[in-house]
């Protein structure tokens, strides 16, 4: 156990400070823009220049908001135009290395194997990222509606009608996340994939979304459900007194807290995701995993494709994880790991 701890060790600091780079990197684009909003249409809102190397001040929250609408925004742009502009950026780089190292490697079987399916393996990552982010984030969209759904109050002055079907909504949404979670991911890519096809006929790229989106939806349901819970009930109080009604407290009281509270565990939910769709190969979904699975079935080799394949996980997840840190660190935010779902 230590040879390999100080074999594995090395490396996962080599793909950490790689990590650390991207993430750098993303977060200089992200202060980028912020400043380009200040600069321009935060001079309409504010009617004040802002001064180098300073954000706004507090005495403009109604910018402050609508800047993070427009932030919000583009963030959902970026990420459903993700396969295009993974193509004409990230993927372009990739393939470059792949090339790289086949050429450093040729004579060699993983240069072979980098050489002949690199463009291959771009694609794959493609798919995995695709997957992952976009299931993600659909499935948070979802969770946070379950969510508010599952922790509403029924009260006492409600119709019999309405108690009635609040219970009910309730209890779907218990019997969803139960069935989802107890349940393997490749189970349900293969009745969602084949069990259907039949009625739907759909692409398996589209199974293998629809099959991260309710895994990501049931675990998200859970994990915002107990931040809203955590919450002082003193503030929903204090919000209706104040003259807000049960959606607007939800809004801008409960839910930007609850939110802040489950970043953590949201963004080891992507993290999880980026691993656990290589199960998604059972139903023809042409991932990193299942590119790993046609290479050795060309090569006869085992050991070679599947060492590439875990490299590239371990750069992805490394890559992720450094940058879900440093948001964690600008919010203040606890750091939380979590188990792989399946």
């Amino acid at each position: 156990m230590e040879l390999i701890n100080k074999i594995t060790q090395p490396i996962k600091k080599v793909f950490s400070y790689i990590g650390q780079a991207f993430a750098l990197v993303f977060i200089t684009l992200y202060e980028i823009l912020s400043i380009i909003l200040d600069d321009t249409l935060g001079l309409i809102f504010t009617k004040t220049l802002r001064k180098p190397f300073k954000k706004y001040k507090e005495e403009y929250p109604l910018w402050k908001k609508i800047k993070n609408i427009i932030l919000l925004a583009i963030f959902l742009v970026i990420v459903f135009s993700f396969p295009t502009i993974y193509d004409y950026s990230i993927g372009i780089i990739f393939n470059g290395v792949f090339k790289f190292l086949g050429n450093l490697l040729s004579g060699n079987m993983y240069g072979d194997i980098l050489t002949e399916y690199g463009s291959k393996f771009t694609e794959g990552i493609r798919t995995t990222l695709y997957l992952s982010l976009i299931g993600t984030v659909i499935g948070l969209l979802i969770a946070l509606l379950f969510s508010a759904l599952v922790t509403i109050k029924i009260n006492p002055t409600d119709s019999n009608t309405k108690r009635f079907f609040k219970h009910l909504v309730k209890k779907i949404i218990k019997l969803y996340v139960t069935i989802i979670r107890g349940t393997p991911m490749m189970v349900q890519a293969m009745i969602l994939f084949w069990g259907v096809r039949g009625v739907l006929n759909w692409d398996y790229l589209v199974a293998g979304l629809v099959t991260v989106t309710i895994n990501t939806t049931a675990y998200l349901t859970e994990v915002l459900r107990g931040g809203i819970e955590s919450i002082d009930k003193g503030q929903t109080e204090g919000a209706m007194s104040l003259g807000l009604n049960s959606v607007q407290t939800m809004l801008f009281v409960i839910y930007p807290q609850a939110i802040k509270n489950s970043m953590a565990a949201i963004g080891n939910e992507f993290v999880i995701n980026i691993k656990d769709t290589a199960v998604l190969s059972v139903i023809m979904v042409e991932d990193i995993f299942r590119v790993a699975e046609i290479v050795q079935g060309k090569y006869i080799e085992f050991f070679p494709p599947f060492i590439i394949a875990a490299l590239i996980y371990l750069f992805l997840t490394s890559t992720v994880s450094a940058i879900l840190r440093r948001v964690e660190k600008r919010l203040n935010l606890p750091s939380l790991a979590l188990p792989s779902s399946n």
